[in-house]
């Protein structure tokens, strides 16, 4: 493990495979969907591979098979999402932290250490899912791409982000688990970190530095602030 170029001015990071493990809330919401049309349910990781590339192209990917006669993608995708929110809101769901998450934020909130999210996960799941990152993280900015006005791995929602901070590139760093994260790292030209075991197909490009778990990123951040 190798340390950071810099102690960074702002961190950024993608949502689900990487702070949070919702696959199983996502294989939970495309199950019950197509149980409700009595069709065969999918294994985790065919829904996990299927997961990076937002709920659009998760829906063409796991759900398209069982699209009612005459049912466009966008109404499939909005039945879905549906789906999803009834399911996010519920007053029992909860936030499953990666290993490692909630002390790095702590990391973060003791040392001043701004951040935000990128996530390609819609702004109305997102929106629900808000006030429970918000009570962990004061967060600068979570960024959907509805916000950014599109998805990763285009990197303008990530250059948005630093355009709004005033934090330039090299002060930065994004840390994602999937090949579209680092497509969007490196389209930006910031240092990304990649994280082992998220979502999505592994597939170049690979991050600058890979980290088992985000136990090992407050360690190199307590590393860099001590150069």
């Amino acid at each position: 493990m190798t340390s950071l170029p810099c102690f960074p001015e702002m961190l950024i990071f993608d949502l689900d495979g990487t702070l949070i493990d919702s696959i199983g809330d996502i294989s939970e919401a495309v199950n019950g969907f197509r149980r409700s049309r009595s069709a065969k349910e999918h294994d985790l990781n065919t829904v996990r591979n299927a997961v990076g590339h937002g709920a659009r192209e998760l829906c063409r990917q796991v759900l398209s098979d069982i699209a009612l006669p005459g049912e466009t993608e966008e109404d499939l995708y909005q039945a879905f999402r549906k789906t999803y929110i009834e399911q996010a809101s519920a007053p029992s769901h909860t936030l499953q932290w990666l290993p490692g998450a909630p002390q790095l934020l702590a990391f973060l909130q003791k040392n001043t250490i701004q951040a935000s999210i990128l996530t390609n996960k819609p702004r109305e799941v997102t929106a629900v899912l808000r006030p429970r990152l918000e009570s962990a993280f004061p967060w600068r900015h979570i960024i959907c791409p509805e916000d950014a006005g599109v998805a990763k791995p285009d990197p303008s929602g990530l250059l948005n982000i630093l355009k709004m901070e005033h934090t330039r590139v090299e002060s930065s760093v994004f840390v994602g688990d999937s090949a579209v994260d680092f497509a969007t790292g490196r389209a930006a030209g910031i240092y990304t970190v990649g994280l082992k075991g998220g979502y999505g197909k592994i597939t170049p490009p690979e991050p600058d530095q890979w980290i088992e778990d985000l136990s090992q990123l407050t360690v190199m951040l307590t590393e860099s602030k001590r150069r």
